[in-house]
């Protein structure tokens, strides 16, 4: 600083006025706000799958359709034990029997089993399970990957069709 020349003392610098940094506040807190969001939206942005449900409005439509099936299919009361089991990573057989409400043996029917990956597309396998005998279904399978995974089953027969479906584990 530079002398006065009139008095020779340094001239005095004025106090800062009470509360100066409170607008210094309110552009720190929506600098943070605006960052936490721009975070927010990298994320979501970057994490969507993009898998939305296909045809969904005729599906809709079938919605009746779909629970008068279900009813008719509780009515039959069929036993139906379906089961994954991991035999090598990623490996396992998909297998099903089948019984109806009395205990007897289903057999002569066409059983599909899907597996479906619930986050992620391409990666579903489908599968016709033939007749090993004595009401059981099976077949081998490998799998792009490991985790979680849908196995939806699918059964034609000469009594009545019949549809389920389980979530699974794949070592």
């Amino acid at each position: 600083m530079t002398m006065t020349p009139a008095t020779g003392t340094r001239p005095t610098r004025m106090p800062r006025q009470k509360g100066w940094y409170i607008p210094w506040l309110f552009v720190a807190f929506f600098a943070v706000v605006v960052a936490v969001n721009g975070v927010m939206m990298h994320f979501a942005f970057s994490t969507w799958t993009g898998l939305e449900t296909e045809g969904h409005f005729l599906k809709g439509i079938r919605y009746n359709e779909d629970l008068a099936g279900a009813r008719a299919q509780a009515e039959r009361a069929w036993q139906v034990q379906a089961e994954f089991t991991s035999t090598e990573p990623r490996k396992g057989i998909a297998s099903l029997t089948l019984r109806d409400k009395h205990g007897n043996l289903l057999k002569d029917a066409k059983v599909t089993v899907s597996l479906i990956r619930p986050t992620s597309q391409g990666h579903d396998v489908t599968l016709e399970l033939p007749y090993l005998g004595e009401g059981r279904y099976a077949a081998p399978v490998e799998l792009a990957l490991e985790g979680q995974w849908d196995m939806r089953v699918e059964i034609q027969h000469a009594t009545g069709d019949y549809q389920s479906q389980k979530r699974v584990w794949v070592q």
